[in-house]
């Protein structure tokens, strides 16, 4: 039982051992009780499902971290790419290590042009 529930349930005893009657001015009472009682319910939801929701936000912390582990993995693993700079345009390109073993010409995504490669240059 929460705090509020716990003064909800003393102001109820209290009234009733009050005599609180059925005037006017005990109906009111009674029923400030009750709605306080309703509040205190509502509260205790709220903070149930704020507990939950808390719970769900450390779920998500934790699978963000996994997730930029795998990434800071896989970009530990752009050892298997060589980059070179087109001669033609100047953008920078990226080719597979098994692309350069290949006897075929490289060509630049961005204009086409042929790259010429210093395959027994070890360029990282």
């Amino acid at each position: 039982m929460s705090y509020i529930k716990e003064k909800v349930a003393y102001l109820r005893g209290l009234a009733e051992g009050l005599g609180v009657g059925s005037d006017s001015t005990g109906k009111l009472i009674s029923e400030i009780i009750a709605t306080l009682d309703v509040m205190a319910d509502a509260v205790d939801e709220n903070e149930a499902a704020i507990m939950e929701l808390d719970e769900c936000v450390d779920d998500i912390y934790e699978e963000i971290d996994n997730i930029d582990e795998l990434l800071y993995d896989e970009e530990d693993d752009d050892d298997d790419f060589v980059e070179f700079e087109c001669p033609s345009c100047g953008e920078t390109a990226y080719f597979d290590k098994e692309m350069l073993e290949n006897s075929e010409d490289l060509i630049c995504p961005a204009c086409n042009a042929p790259i010429v490669t210093d395959v027994d240059s070890d360029e990282d």
